[in-house]
């Protein structure tokens, strides 16, 4: 049998190496990249209102200055009147948190002897641990701020650049349409267009969505006489903007908070949770999001986990956005390819 020899041309080696070192210098610049195209997503959900607002003979800068003017007015509302139920409800959990611990050690104890002894052991290890983390709260929650803007200087970056990308309709595909071959304009034009779109619903609805759990899971605890739920509920806003992981997520301290007062309570806060969740599923969701994303849950969920391994908690904000452009690009390819046939 012959000898097969494989060769490979200097320029494929070339091209290679350049597209390594493009991956790595992406990688590199990540953090720039996230912030990027957060302010892409932001320019596409106040795209639709800026263009209403053009059409009244309003400016599109005046209205881009109006809309941050409404968001700090907003934002800074809500921390005047939430900031010192907050401080009280926090100054109160640091206070009560080793009785709570006391309760659910005792519990624990208590299941030791009945049965599951192994189990309980690993719930008190948690408990412990979880002891340790709520003592670092302040800091945890002050990383977390800085991962998702980059610090304050990053964060008014993040309103220039979305100021230029919204500021001059059509912006970002005409600069897409200056980088393409000619005969892929339109495509590139439409596919823009749909991204937009996609993302821009995406958002909206989010915002609407995060707030609607608010206000369900703070009255649910309050009728329930939970405490803290202001804080809870503040939890399961926040949280819900991660899909699927996030509600899961924020119903343990509530639950946690719950067992601490009674077993009974806690169960009524799990079906409070539940109940919640399948009127987010069936009702709200339909409702607010309708198909924004048009993906299938298990890709959400890899996609927030790749995002997570990548970029932190950044990447697990931006993966749903990212891979529902992505999807739109696939549907256009694949629409095309139909018509072609």
């Amino acid at each position: 049998m012959p000898h097969k020899s494989i060769s490979i041309s200097t320029d494929a080696i070339v091209r290679i190496i350049v597209i390594l070192l493009l991956i790595g210098f992406l990688y590199l610049i990540k953090d720039v990249l996230a912030l990027l195209f957060i302010a892409v997503i932001l320019s596409s959900a106040f795209g639709p209102f800026i263009d209403w607002l053009q059409e009244k003979k309003i400016p599109r800068g005046v209205g881009i200055i109006g809309v941050y003017l409404i968001f700090f007015f907003v934002v800074g509302g809500a921390i005047y009147l939430l900031i010192d139920p907050i401080t009280l409800q926090i100054k109160d959990l640091a206070r009560a948190f080793p009785d709570f611990y006391d309760k659910i050690s005792s519990g624990l104890q208590y299941l030791q002897k009945v049965d599951s002894q192994e189990a309980a052991k690993t719930l008190s290890t948690s408990l412990s641990d979880l002891t340790k983390s709520l003592s670092q709260a302040s800091s945890s929650i002050y990383n977390l701020v800085t991962s998702i803007f980059g610090g304050v200087v990053s964060f008014f970056v993040l309103l220039v650049i979305t100021f230029y990308l919204t500021v001059e309709k059509n912006s970002l595909k005409n600069f897409v349409q200056s980088i393409v071959p000619f005969h892929h304009q339109k495509y590139a034009a439409d596919l823009i267009t749909k991204i937009q779109h996609r993302m821009g619903f995406w958002l909206r609805g989010q915002l609407i969505l995060s707030f609607i759990i608010f206000l369900l899971i703070y009255l649910g605890l309050s009728l329930l006489g939970i405490k803290y739920a202001l804080i809870l509920a503040l939890l399961a806003g926040i949280f819900e903007i991660v899909p699927f992981l996030g509600p899961l997520i924020a119903a343990i301290p509530g639950i946690f908070f719950a067992f601490a007062q009674s077993p009974a309570k806690a169960i009524a806060v799990i079906v409070l949770y539940i109940v919640v969740q399948q009127i987010e599923n069936n009702i709200i969701v339909p409702k607010v999001m309708g198909k924004s994303t048009g993906l299938n849950p298990l890709v959400v969920i890899l996609s927030i986990l790749i995002g997570m391994r990548i970029a932190g908690v950044v990447g697990a904000l931006v993966a749903v956005p990212i891979a529902a452009a992505a999807a739109v690009y696939v549907e256009t390819l694949h629409n095309k390819s139909k018509a072609t046939k």
